[in-house]
C-alpha cells in the first residue's frame, strides 16, 4: 500500500509517494484559483508515473493522503477572508482586551471592522443579546465570534450566547450563522489572545474547509476511495479533517520542513541547525536545537500577536517568482511575485517582469531544458530581455552582470532573515550552526549565505525539493492540548485539568478512528521562564507540580502511523566526468560544470559546480567541496577562507 504526502505552496505543489521502495517525487505548478486542481493533478501524475491504468486503480492502493498547504496562510497574509462579527464585553469594543493600540491595529479593520464589533453588558438579558446579534446580521455578517472578558476557565456565558445564536439561526435554514467562542479556541486567561485566535480561525475557515471538502468529495464519491485525508498541523503532526481547526494549519507546510530538519538533525547528532527554505513565493528560516524545533513563548500569525508557544519561523517575500527592479539605484526583489501564472518571463506564458528565476536561468544555475524534470522548457533569451529591460538598462552593464547582482541581493535578504531568526532563537549565533538548505531554490543560495554568516558546514538533501512533504511523511497523528494554571493549588488544578484534557484527547482520537489506548501521551508543565517538567504515560501530578511554579499544563497525544524509510543507493564507480557546462559568470573561465546527481553517489568534488538531480538542482560555490552519501544527501564544507 502507498501513502501520499502533498504540500501545496503558493507557486509549486510538492508530492512524495511512499511504499514502493524508493520514494516518488513530483512537482506541479499550484493552481491558486482552486488548490484542489493541483492536488488532483499531483495524484494523477503519481498514478501515471507508477504505470497505473487510471487514477482509481492507483487510489485502490493508497492507504492515506497527508495534505499540508498555504491556503490559510495566504488568506491571512493577503487579508482576503470573509466579513466577521465580534461580540465582546462592554467597554472593550475598541481595545479588544489589548494593552497597546498597535496590537489592536493588527486585526482592526483588517479582520473585523469597528462597526462589526458590539459590546455586551455583563448582565445582558436574552432580548438585548438577540438585538445585538441582529445588529450584526443586518450588516451582512455571516460568521460571529464571541469572546467575553474572563471567559477562562469558565466559558459558560459564551456558550449561552452560542445557544441563542443556534436557536435564532438554526443550521437547517438558509440564514444559519456559524459562531465560535473564544473559550473554545484557546484555554488561556489572556482575553486578547483568545479573541485574536478566534478571529483568525473564523477568518481562514471557509477557504480551507471548501478546499478540503471538495478534495475529499472528489476522492470519495467520484473515485470511491476508502482511505483517509489527514491534514497537516503547525504542531508537526496530522489529523483528520473533522478534528482540524483552520488556525491549526497556518504555516503548517513550511513547519513540516522544520520538523523534517529536526528529524534529520537528531539522526545525525547535529546539535545546532539553521534551516533555510526558499520556494517560489517566500523564503523561510527556522532553527533546530538538540533535535527539537526551537520554540518561543509567544509569537504572531502574519503580524497578529498571539501569546502562546510557537515555533521560531521567520519569513520574507523572496522566491523564484519575486519581481526584480531598480529603485533609487538599488536592486529590489519583491514583495510582489509572478507566482505560477503567468510566472517568470522565462516561462514564456506572458510574464514580462524580471524575476529571481530569470536571473538563475541567465546565471546557468537552472537548466532551461531540465526544469521540473524536463516538463517545461525555459526560454533564456526572454529572461535576458526582461533583465536587460528592467535592471541592466537602468544600472548599466550586461544582463549576466545584472543577473549576478539580482542573485547577490537575494543572498543578502536571506542572510538578513537568518540573522534575525538566529537572534530570536536563543542566541544560537554564538555557536555557528550547520545550515540545512531545501525547497526548490534553497540549495542554489546556501553556500553564498554560509559565506556571509561564516557558517562552515551546509547540508543538501535528495528529498530537498519536497522536504516539507517528507516532514509530512514522517508525521504522526498528533493533538496538543493546553490549559493555563491560574490557582495557587497547582497539584489539584493539574489533576482536574489533566483529567479533562485526557478525556478530550481520547474522544478526538476515537472520533478519528484511532484506538486511544494505543496512543502515547506526554504531559508537560511550564513555568513563566520556559522551564519544563515532563512525564510520559500516566498523569503524575506530584512530579509535574513539585517545587515548580507551573503556569501551563500541556498534553501531547500521539498515534504512530506508517513512516517512510529511505533506502540506501549503490556508490557510483568508474571515471567521473561532468555532463556538460553552462555559461555563467559564477564559474571558472565563464562556465559552470554540471554533474548528474546519480554519478556523485559516494564521491567528493570541489566547487564551483552544479548538480542536476532531475527534480532538483544544487549549486556548490567557489571555496566549497561537496560529498554525496549513499542516501543521495550531501555534506558541504569550506575548503578555504570566507569566499570573496
Amino acid at each position: 500500500m502507498f501513502s501520499v504526502d502533498i504540500d501545496t505552496g503558493g507557486t509549486m505543489t510538492d508530492t512524495m509517494v511512499s511504499g514502493g521502495g524508493e520514494p516518488l517525487l513530483i512537482k506541479m505548478e499550484s493552481t491558486p484559483h482552486d488548490m484542489t486542481v493541483s492536488f488532483m493533478q499531483s495524484l494523477e501524475a503519481a498514478a501515471s508515473a507508477l504505470d497505473f491504468k487510471s487514477l482509481g486503480d492507483f487510489l485502490d492502493e493508497v492507504q492515506l493522503i497527508r495534505w499540508s498547504s498555504t491556503i490559510t496562510s495566504n488568506v491571512l497574509a493577503q487579508r482576503s477572508g470573509p466579513k466577521l462579527g465580534l461580540v465582546v464585553s462592554s467597554g472593550h469594543e475598541s481595545d479588544l482586551y489589548a494593552k497597546e493600540a498597535h496590537e489592536v491595529a493588527t486585526v482592526v479593520p483588517s479582520l473585523v471592522r469597528p462597526e462589526h464589533i458590539v459590546g455586551l453588558p455583563e448582565n445582558a438579558e436574552r432580548g438585548e443579546i438577540i438585538a445585538k446579534l441582529k445588529q450584526l446580521i443586518d450588516q451582512g455578517i455571516r460568521r460571529i465570534n464571541v469572546s467575553l472578558r474572563g471567559a477562562f476557565p469558565d466559558g459558560q456565558r459564551e456558550q449561552e450566547i452560542l445557544g441563542i445564536i443556534a436557536e435564532q439561526f438554526p443550521d437547517h435554514f438558509l440564514g444559519s450563522v456559524p459562531a465560535v467562542a473564544g473559550s473554545e479556541m484557546l484555554l488561556r486567561p489572556d482575553d486578547m489572545s483568545r479573541t485574536f485566535f478566534a478571529l483568525i480561525n473564523s477568518y481562514v475557515h471557509n477557504s480551507l474547509a471548501n478546499s478540503l471538502f471538495k478534495a475529499e468529495d472528489v476522492l470519495k464519491i467520484e473515485h470511491r476511495w476508502k482511505g483517509d485525508i489527514l491534514v497537516g498541523h503547525l504542531s508537526g503532526g496530522v489529523a483528520r479533517i473533522g478534528k482540524t481547526k483552520a488556525v491549526d494549519t497556518i504555516e503548517s507546510g513550511p513547519l513540516f520542513g522544520t520538523h523534517a530538519s529536526a528529524h534529520v538533525a537528531q539522526q545525525r547528532e547535529l546539535p545546532h541547525v539553521l534551516a533555510i527554505d526558499i520556494g517560489g513565493t517566500t523564503g523561510k528560516a527556522s532553527v533546530v536545537r538538540d533535535g527539537r524545533v526551537t520554540m518561543q513563548s509567544e509569537g504572531a500569525f502574519f503580524g497578529i500577536p498571539v501569546r502562546m508557544p510557537m515555533a521560531v519561523l521567520r519569513s520574507n517575500a523572496l522566491g523564484g517568482g519575486s519581481v526584480a527592479r531598480v529603485k533609487d539605484g538599488v536592486i529590489t526583489l519583491g514583495p510582489d511575485s509572478m507566482g505560477a501564472a503567468p510566472g517568470p518571463a522565462c516561462y514564456g506564458l506572458g510574464g514580462t517582469q524580471a524575476t529571481l528565476t530569470d536571473a538563475l536561468v541567465v546565471l546557468g544555475l537552472v537548466s532551461p531544458t531540465a526544469f521540473l524534470n524536463g516538463r517545461r522548457v525555459l526560454k533564456t533569451e526572454i529572461a535576458e530581455h526582461a533583465i536587460q529591460r528592467h535592471v541592466a538598462a537602468v544600472l548599466g552593464g550586461s544582463p549576466a552582470e545584472a543577473a549576478a547582482d539580482i542573485y547577490g541581493r537575494a543572498v543578502a535578504m536571506m542572510a538578513d532573515l537568518a540573522r534575525e531568526t538566529l537572534g530570536v532563537a536563543d542566541n544560537l549565533e554564538q555557536s555557528p550552526p550547520v545550515l540545512f538548505a531545501y525547497g526548490g531554490n534553497g540549495p542554489l543560495f546556501a553556500t553564498a549565505i554560509a559565506d556571509i554568516l561564516e557558517i562552515a558546514e551546509v547540508r543538501f538533501f535528495a528529498l530537498g525539493t519536497v522536504f516539507s512533504a517528507y516532514g509530512s511523511a514522517i508525521a504522526d497523528v498528533l493533538h496538543v492540548y493546553e490549559r493555563a494554571l491560574v490557582t495557587p493549588h497547582k497539584q489539584a488544578e493539574i489533576e482536574s485539568g489533566g483529567i479533562g484534557l485526557r478525556v478530550q484527547a481520547q474522544r478526538d482520537l476515537r472520533g478519528e478512528g484511532f484506538p486511544p489506548d494505543e496512543a502515547n501521551y506526554l504531559w508537560e508543565t511550564e513555568d513563566g521562564t520556559g522551564r519544563r517538567r515532563t512525564v510520559q504515560g500516566a498523569l503524575d501530578t506530584a512530579e509535574l507540580a513539585a517545587d515548580f511554579d507551573a503556569q501551563l499544563l500541556r498534553l501531547t497525544a500521539r498515534y504512530s502511523i506508517s513512516k517512510q524509510n529511505i533506502p540506501a543507493q549503490t556508490a557510483a564507480t568508474g571515471a567521473l566526468s561532468h555532463a556538460n557546462a553552462r555559461p555563467s559568470v559564477l564559474g571558472k573561465n565563464g562556465h559552470l560544470p554540471v554533474y548528474d546527481h546519480a554519478a556523485l553517489i559516494g564521491r567528493t568534488l570541489v566547487g564551483p559546480l552544479v548538480v542536476d538531480g532531475g527534480t532538483f538542482t544544487w549549486y556548490v560555490g567557489s571555496g566549497w567541496q561537496i560529498a554525496v552519501d549513499l542516501w543521495g544527501d550531501a555534506a558541504l564544507h569550506r575548503t578555504s577562507g570566507k569566499a570573496k
